[in-house]
């Protein structure tokens, strides 16, 4: 089970680096009432997310294959 751990730790690091960088981009922004994170709507934010994940990706910063980094992003911007 150790390697199994490993993988979903692996995957909510790479959630957890996206996300930040939704909210960075104001892709994701705090909804006041439900006190969580929810979608802007905004195609320009989100593709403002793909880029700067996938340069992370590219710098080393975001571990993982292409296809993790983009289920990664899938997975974040589905905040709603």
């Amino acid at each position: 089970m150790p390697i199994v751990k490993n993988l979903m730790a692996e995957h909510e690091d790479r959630v957890s680096a996206i996300t930040t960088i939704g909210v960075e981009v104001r892709a994701l922004v705090m909804d006041e009432d439900s006190d969580e994170l929810i979608s802007n709507e905004d195609p320009d934010a989100e593709k403002q997310v793909y880029a700067k994940a996938f340069q992370a990706w590219a710098d080393g910063k975001i571990s993982g294959s292409a296809d993790d980094i983009f289920d990664a992003i899938e997975e974040a911007l589905e905040f709603e």
